[in-house]
């Protein structure tokens, strides 16, 4: 019977890497419609808030000191030794972004509003919260890993958002409302655990990214929707 050579077993290897994985059961995004401001009327809108934390990954060089153990034969045993070796340290980082907010205005500015007027007629002000998670979300991930030997991977998170629309010549409540955002996914891969990690669906910062902009269009809408009722 003939072994399969080396390359042969390093080639099927580097396929299964790069092939990646594959994404199935996605959230759907939402479809919303920006309705145009009001033909004949400036509506002047001052728009606040959509700020939100973001985490970064900052690569660092470093080098690091192991032990090596020794090779121990019939007779010998050989002492380990100590050897430095290079190393990649990966330092979370947060920064504020107004990646939202410009969306919002660009959004609102596309539908006929004025953004940048000095006194605004009415305040849009909008706060996020997140991510909001169950218990029953890590019930699941587990399941479906371990489940699957850790061929299919599950994650799911939520974000909040609280809009308030005030009229600024008498500081009253015009339009108000509160958003939940959910965002779930599971993922595939033939290489069990390592093409499931490096699925960029299920990780943190595209989840926040996803619910965050889709929290953003569908407040613009509600508001750009108000207006248009209104007048």
């Amino acid at each position: 019977m003939r072994r399969a050579s080396p390359f042969l077993l390093f080639a099927f290897l580097a396929l299964l890497l790069s092939s990646g994985c594959w994404t199935f059961n996605e959230t759907a995004y939402p479809s919303v419609t920006v309705a145009a401001a009001p033909a004949g009327t400036n509506v002047t809108l001052g728009v606040n808030g959509f700020a939100a934390t973001l985490t970064e990954y900052a690569v660092y060089q470093e080098f690091r000191t192991v032990y090596v153990p020794g090779h121990c034969g019939r007779r010998y045993v050989c002492p380990g030794s100590f050897e430095t070796v290079p190393a990649v340290a990966y330092v979370p980082q947060t920064r504020q972004t107004d990646a939202y907010l410009r969306r919002a205005k660009d959004a609102f500015e596309r539908a006929g509003f004025s953004v940048g007027a000095t006194t605004p007629d009415w305040t849009v002000d909008v706060a996020f919260a997140g991510p909001v998670g169950t218990d029953a979300d890590t019930f699941r991930q587990l399941a479906w890993e371990v489940g699957t030997l850790f061929l299919c991977d599950y994650a799911a998170a939520s974000w909040t958002a609280q809009l308030r629309v005030r009229d600024n010549r008498t500081g009253r409540l015009v339009y108000h409302n509160d958003y939940v955002q959910r965002y779930e996914t599971n993922v595939v891969g033939l290489l069990p655990l390592f093409s499931i990690s490096a699925a960029s669906e299920t990780s943190f910062a595209f989840m926040q990214n996803w619910c965050l902009s889709a929290l953003t269009d569908r407040i613009v809408a509600d508001v750009a929707a108000h207006f248009a009722r209104s007048r």
